[in-house]
Formats: structure tokens, sequence, C-alpha cells
């Protein structure tokens, strides 16, 4: 992570600023809690939380104090050049090793995700993009990226650029209007009224989205400002020493168990971040000492502590540790078909990613980073003592450094873009789905093989691709048919025979949504028309609930629900076509939720049938949901990366049960289509049943067309 090592005041009394060199080793031990957590734990240790209060205490810190001082320049140039400098050879670096290790590791299947991150990285929006992953419906099961731990770096960068333009744009308007005095106090009134706005809007999205929340710039701004106004508040007050000892090992204790007690993703940046933040506040306060005092570690053991080399050194290296242990590691899990760390790999990890740190440090960030000392703005007494030691092939030396480090990056940096433009622009023809008859097809059959027996050849190639198979949505989403997790408008669409009189109301969220490949087709051939009345993540229900507890799925769902019920009953359909069943938790067995029962027995009171179709197994091994396409990418069998029948399929349908005595209801089952008595694979037929770990493909769903028809029309009485 990246903070600025400038001087810290440690006493009123004091004319100098002295070096806290304990908070160069509060960086290092935040780091080895990252990388150790990470590695190890697989959670948040609360570590970034630190080096984000860390930043705004350097940084902002500085500003404010610039800002006491009417002879401060008030030109962002000189600012945005060091901050470049720190930050971005190392990152441009980083990210196109990762690049190419993705293309020689990770499957082709999820490179454009990461590339479309390589971009948002290196421009200092990746924080926005793995939110908005984080909220996109046809991406919420996406594997992790080899760079989803530079959000932490955009929400920095960031933070930088509001920074100056608040504390330097707020002193010019100061200097241009009040003309007298300083603006530090009313810009440190306005650092504190942010700070409060960010804290309150942090702890609203926690509860309205955390998986928002978590990488939103509003709801992080707060622990970089907390930093800032400590550094000018706090940071020159001396406390007695017995209170330096108490908050100092308070501090630290703060900070290392956090990660024990609890997992920030699910928390942070709510109220529990305080607990690492203040820890490492306390920890900076702690570590102010008397004027010309010394730590020992009979009296301050815990600010000589992390004054020591090896915290030090690893503050020193700390930024390039954080990117590029985390690449590493996910590279090494897409590497390994366990999927797991060990000991043994896990500190090859660690020892890997702290010579590749500090080599970096050595070769790349100092000689950029102190570009200004090689262009020889010395003293005329340092250059006469450079002239006795032999300065010149050092200064030499320096700028063959400062040459080469610029060249590497420069090149890291169009290798990125280069290789994301030429994916990008060779995108539509990988992606292309073509449309596959598999009612016809001999070599691709599909659901055909397991509900007809037709035979499918061994060595055809798959249909969609691998590449091809995320885009192979319904038509309804690739229409704008389905109402999004942010709107709350019921959008009406017609398929199959629109002029027809006999009308099937398909309601519901995602998983009644992906039938509509196969009832658009059956109803074109026989004659009725489908009406989609569907929102994301949302299954049709009374009071949008389908837990025990009856909580809301969520907000704008709820919203949806009422007018969703307004819109069936307004339709007037002959049937309304929805799920049956879900599954428990993300693994199954499937069960009847009892609020599904309670809507069929509404609509049957309104005069209304219900076909209500069984779900789908589900992809998750247990340790999160297992995208088919990745899998396959991976070298895995269909079998391998499909679910065992029996884990994810109830051996009875449970709607049998629960539509016992409603008869409304008529009930449709193409598991046999999906799973052999054995196991679900991901692929059947030669074709690909699922786009991406629990949603059926539109191929795999008009290959079973033909048996969606022969059960519908018992069904309706219609044929």
């Amino acid at each position: 992570m990246a903070t600025s090592s400038t001087p810290a005041t440690t006493g009123r009394s004091r004319k100098t600023t002295a070096y806290r060199h304990d908070i160069d080793g509060l960086r290092g031990l935040a780091i080895a809690l990252v990388v150790v957590f990470h590695i190890w734990m697989g959670r948040v240790s609360g570590g970034v939380d630190v080096f984000l209060a860390l930043s705004g205490f350097f940084f902002l810190g500085s500003l404010l104090r610039g800002a006491g001082s009417s002879r401060t320049p008030l030109n962002p140039l000189p600012h945005l050049q060091r901050l470049v400098r720190r930050l971005y050879p190392a990152l441009a670096v980083t990210i196109a090793a990762t690049v190419l290790g993705t293309m020689l590791i990770k499957p082709p299947t999820q490179w454009t995700a990461i590339f479309d991150q390589t971009v948002a990285s290196l421009l200092y929006y990746q924080n926005w993009e793995l939110a908005y992953t984080a909220a996109d419906y046809a991406a919420a099961d996406a594997t992790i990226s080899p760079l989803q731990h530079l959000w932490s770096m955009s929400v920095q960068g960031q933070f930088y650029l509001i920074a100056l333009t608040v504390i330097l744009g707020g002193t010019a308007l100061w200097r241009l209007l009040v003309r007298r005095g300083t603006p530090k106090r009313f810009l440190v009134a306005v650092v504190a009224a942010g700070t409060i706005a960010s804290v309150w809007w942090s702890a609203i999205g926690q509860d309205a989205n955390q998986a928002w929340n978590y990488y939103d710039t509003a709801s992080r701004m707060w622990e970089l400002l907390i930093g800032g106004l400590v550094a000018i508040v706090l940071a020159g007050i001396v406390l007695p020493w017995p209170l330096r000892l108490i908050a100092t090992v308070s501090g630290l204790f703060l900070v290392v168990s956090t990660g024990f007690f609890f997992d920030g993703a699910a928390y942070f940046p709510g109220p529990l971040a305080w607990y690492p933040i203040g820890g490492a506040l306390l920890i900076v306060l702690g570590g102010n000492l008397p004027a010309g005092q010394r730590a020992t570690p009979a009296r301050d053991p815990i600010t000589w502590l992390l004054s020591g080399k090896v915290f030090r050194r690893l503050g020193d290296i700390s930024y390039s540790l954080y990117l590029w242990h985390w690449p590493l590691l996910i590279l090494w899990l897409s590497y390994d078909r366990e999927n797991e760390t060990t000991f043994v790999s896990g500190t090859a990890i660690i020892v890997i990613s702290l010579v590749l740190a500090l080599i970096t440090e050595k070769y790349i960030e100092r000689p950029l980073r102190m570009a200004s000392r090689a262009k020889g703005q010395k003293t005329p007494a340092a250059l006469a003592r450079d002239m006795l030691r032999g300065a010149p092939a050092r200064t030499g030396r320096q700028k063959r450094q400062f040459v080469g480090a610029t060249a590497l990056v420069v090149v890291a940096a169009v290798a990125s873009l280069g290789t994301v433009g030429w994916w990008s622009a060779t995108a539509s023809s990988r992606s292309s789905v073509p449309y596959v008859d598999s009612l016809t097809d001999p070599v691709h059959p599909g659901a055909r093989a397991f509900f007809d027996g037709v035979g499918a050849p061994a060595d055809a190639p798959y249909l969609p691709s691998l590449l091809q198979v995320g885009h192979d949505l319904p038509p309804s989403t690739m229409d704008g048919c389905i109402s999004t997790f942010e709107s709350s408008d019921v959008i009406l669409c017609v398929y199959g025979d629109e002029a027809a009189t006999r009308t099937i109301a398909l309601t519901g969220g995602s998983h009644a949504e992906h039938w509509i490949s196969g009832l658009d087709e059956v109803g074109r051939h026989y004659g009725f028309r489908v009406v989609t009345v569907l929102k994301m993540g949302c299954p049709l229900t009374l009071d949008a609930t389908v837990s025990d507890n009856d909580e809301l799925l969520y907000e704008s769902c709820a919203e949806w629900t009422p007018k969703a019920l307004g819109a069936v009953a307004g339709l007037q359909p002959d049937f309304v076509f929805t799920t049956a069943t879900r599954p428990v938790g993300v693994m199954g067995p499937d069960v009847a939720p009892r609020q599904y029962v309670d809507l069929w027995r509404a609509l049957g009171e309104q005069g209304i049938n219900v076909i209500a179709i069984r779900d789908t197994p589900w992809l998750n091994n247990g340790r999160g949901p297992i995208r088919a396409s990745d899998c396959l990418g991976d070298g895995g069998t269909p079998e391998e990366c499909g679910m065992p029948r029996e884990r994810s399929i109830s051996p009875i349908n449970p709607a049998s049960l629960a539509a016992a005595g409603l008869d409304n209801v008529r009930l449709i089952d193409l598991t046999d289509g999906l799973c052999d008595p054995e196991s679900c694979p991901v692929v059947v037929g030669n074709v690909i049943v699922y786009h991406d770990s629990h949603h059926l493909s539109g191929s795999w769903v008009r290959s079973a067309s033909g048996e969606l028809a022969r059960q519908l029309g018992p069904a309706t009485g219609w044929w």
C-alpha cells in the first residue's frame, strides 16, 4: 500500500520535526498481517484499513500544515508529479506481469474480466469496477481476480485528487476573499465535516448493500480523512509515560487481533472498521515522545519494536509487497487443481513476493521516486563532498537507473494496454453465439441425449464454445425485458406467437427467465404467447420473501413485487409459468418454499392456473460457485465440473407434496435432461448446460424444448 513517508511532529514544544520510524514499522506490521491473512486465513485482516488511515495521516496532514503558511504555493502539479512517481511505476510493472501470468495460467474465459480490471486499475477506478461487478447480475459469481486487491489503490488515488482539490482550492478562495490569516482551521472543519458524513454513509451502506459499500469511495473516505485530522489535531500531543504505554499496547492488540475476531469483508468500512483504525491511531499517538527522548524496550516497548529494522524495512517495501502478493496467490490457486494453499506453498508465495518487492522497490520505485536527486539538485558543499567520493560515476549510475526504470514502466503500460486493446478488438468474433438447432443437429443433440437417448460424438467440439457460452443469454436479457436489481419497474414483453389469444405469463427471477428460450420456440409452434414479468434475483411471491424468517430479498424487489402481482392480475393469463423449487443455500438439495405455495393458492383464488417448473442444480464445490466454462477451460471434465445428483437435487420433486390439493397447479420437471442417475454434468449432448454457475444456456434450453412441449401439452390441455 502507498503511504508517503514524511516527518511527523512529536511534541508541541519541538522546533524541528522528528522522523517517526515507528510509523514506518506500523506499515510493515500492517502489510505482514495483510499477506498472512490473505494467504492462510482467507479473510480481511484490517491491515488495508490501517494503510488508508496512514495515507491520510501523511498526505492530508501535509496539505493541511501547508495551508497554515501564506507562502505555500497552490500549484497542484508538483504534488501530482510526486504521486505519479511514487505510485504508478510499480503499479504498471506489476499489472503487466499479472496480465502475462493470466494469459499463461488462467483460462481465456476469465481474460475479459481481468483485462477490464487492468484498465480500471491503471486509471484508478478499479474499486468502482468491482462494485458494479458485485452488483452485476451476470457476473455475481465471477471467480476472484488477481487484480482485485487494487481497489484500495483506486480509492487512494481518488482521495488524493479530492484532497488536492479541496485543500488547495479552499486555500486559494480564502486568499482571494478573506486575505488575512490562514484557512487552516476552516479547512480542518471542512475535513471534520467530511469525516462525519462519510462515517454516516458507510454505516448506512453496510445495511443497504455491503458488497457495494466495501468498495465505495464515499464510504471509505473517512478512513483517510481521520488520519489527516489526527496528523493535525493530535500529532503534537505527548502523553505521560503510563498513558503512552497503555495506548501503544492497546493499539497493537487492536491492530493484530482484528482478523482473528471478525472478517472485515462483511463489516468494513462500517463502524467495526474503527477497531483496527483506532488501534493504529493509538499507536501513532502513543509514539509521540518528549523532545530528545528515544524509545527503549523498557519504557516504550511497542514504539521501540516498530522502529526496529525488520518492521521498518517491511514498511519500506510495503507498497510493492502489497502489489505482488495477491496476483501470485491467485495465479497459484488457478494453477493448483486442489485450489488450496498449504504451509509450503504459502511460504513460497511470501518469499517470492518479498524478493519481487525488494527488486521493485530498489530498481523501479526508488530511482523514479528520487528523480529530482538524480538530476543533481544538490548544494555546492554536497557536490564538493561527492567529488571527493567519486560521485560523478554514482550520479551516472543513478541516471541510468532512472532511464532504465522509466523505459520498463513505459513498456509495461504499453504492453498491458496493447493486450487489452487487441482482446477488445477481437471480442465480437469470439463472443458471437451460433444458433444451434439441437432438435435436428446430430452432433449437438443437447438435452435429447438424456431425454431420447440420442448419441453424441465424443470428439465433437462443445457448442457454444467456452468463450461464447457466457454470452448465450436469454432473449429477455438481451432485449432489456427483465427489471434490474436497481429498478422496481415492471417490464412486459411478448414472445412466442405474439398474435395468439392464449397467454402464459412467465414470472419471477432469473431461474424462471432462463426457460424463455424454450417457451418462445414452443409458443411459436403451438400458438400461444409468452408475456414476461421478470426481475433479477426476485422470484415472485406475495411479500418478496422466500425464507422462513420472512426477511425481504432486497428493497427494490419488495417495491417491484406488488406491481408485478398487479400486472399479472391485469393480464389474466391462462397460466402463470414460474419456478417450483429452489436450493437450500447454494448447494441443494432443492425445496419448495412456503411462499411459493402461498402464491399458487392466491392465483388460484383469482382463477389463474399455474405451471411450476423445478429448479436446476447450482454448481458449487463447497468453497464457492463454479462457472462451467472456467472449470472446463481449466481442464475439468463435464462430470468433474458438475454436481452429484443426490447432493443437488432431492430424490423426489419436493413441489409434489407442496402442491397437493391445489387443483390450479401443474408441475413440470426437466431434471432428467440435466442429470443422469449419478451426476448433473455441465455438458450434455455436446451442448454446454450453464452460461455461468447456475443459469442455463439458451442453447441447452432450446435443445430441451421438445420435452418441454411434451410436458406442457397435458399440463395446459392445448395439444
